[in-house]
């Protein structure tokens, strides 16, 4: 392995864990201010197309920050959406099933 790849991947592991830190952060956000508004089934369905979103806006960033070879922002970017949109699902999945 060259010392280049080596030096990303540590970068690309922190970015990941970052990403998915925040994203889990975003998401208890969101749920908060939704539980205070209305009820379970309108705003878990507001959080999942909100995290929809995110997560197109957030691998078109990835894809640009990689093509850029910034491997933390784009592990980052890639790591951000993916609790939001599985805990939305979770919870839409908990209310109609």
């Amino acid at each position: 392995m060259k010392a280049s790849q080596t030096s990303r991947t540590p970068a690309r592991i922190v970015g990941a864990i970052a990403g998915l830190v925040a994203g889990y952060v975003l998401w208890l956000v969101a749920i908060s201010i939704g539980e205070s508004l209305t009820s379970v089934s309108k705003w878990s369905l507001a959080v999942l197309l909100l995290s929809g979103a995110l997560a197109v806006g957030a691998v078109v960033g990835g894809l640009l920050m990689h093509w850029r070879r910034r491997y933390f922002g784009a592990a980052f970017a890639f790591g951000l959406p993916i609790l939001p949109v599985l805990l939305a699902l979770a919870v839409l999945a908990n209310v109609y099933l």
